[in-house]
């Protein structure tokens, strides 16, 4: 009977060890390609946030090493001063890292735009943190609209014109108030990190 149980923990420790090591194997050879896509999502998010008519130097961020989690970029309008800076933020959610980007500029710090660059919340509940819908209806879309179609996501557009002291105005989600608190949290450290990096004018 013993003779049994110690077979079977070191059956079951040599097989942790192996697919433990296993892991270890596919993340080193995957590293570089998951690195990539990150950075790609986030130069997408960024770009997003950055105001119409500006351009942000992605390899010489304000402060923090390009793409890095703490990094601040300056975007900067055609006469090459400020028109925001853009960092972004990291909160835990329901079930997934939700990580944001936010443009904003002194004095006040008042949010231009939020965007979701990452997130794995519940479908059809958390996740509509991060989906856009469109101002046409589909009549509209296979027929043509006399006006111009815009993506709006309700939830992110309450951030716009607020401070991080007024993201408690920010209505959570109905049924995801775990994932909406998290896209709070994280937006707020946006731009506390854009407030540290950022001169007192643009």
């Amino acid at each position: 009977m013993i003779r049994n149980i110690v077979r079977f923990l070191v059956v079951l420790g040599l097989a942790c060890v192996a697919m433990g090591g296993g892991v270890a194997v596919l993340f080193a050879v995957f590293k570089g390609d998951l690195e990539r896509r990150d950075n790609q999502e986030k130069e997408a998010a960024i770009r997003e946030a950055c105001p119409p008519g500006a351009t942000v130097d992605l390899e010489h961020p304000l402060a923090g090493k390009p793409f890095a989690p703490d990094a601040v970029y300056a975007a900067r309008g055609p006469d090459g001063r400020p028109a925001a800076y853009i960092a972004g933020g990291e909160a835990p959610g329901y079930s997934s890292a939700v990580k944001v980007v936010a443009a904003a500029r002194p004095p006040e710090f008042a949010v231009l735009k939020v965007v979701v660059v990452s997130q794995r919340e519940t479908p059809g509940l958390g996740s509509r943190i991060a989906e856009a819908r469109s101002t046409l209806t589909l009549w509209g879309k296979l027929f043509g609209s006399a006006e111009a179609e815009q993506l709006l996501n309700p939830f992110l557009d309450q951030f716009v014109g607020k401070t991080a002291d007024k993201f408690g105005e920010v209505h959570a989600i109905t049924a995801a108030t775990i994932s909406s608190s998290a896209a709070k949290r994280a937006a707020a450290q946006a731009l506390d990190r854009i407030r540290q990096a950022a001169p007192s004018s643009p």
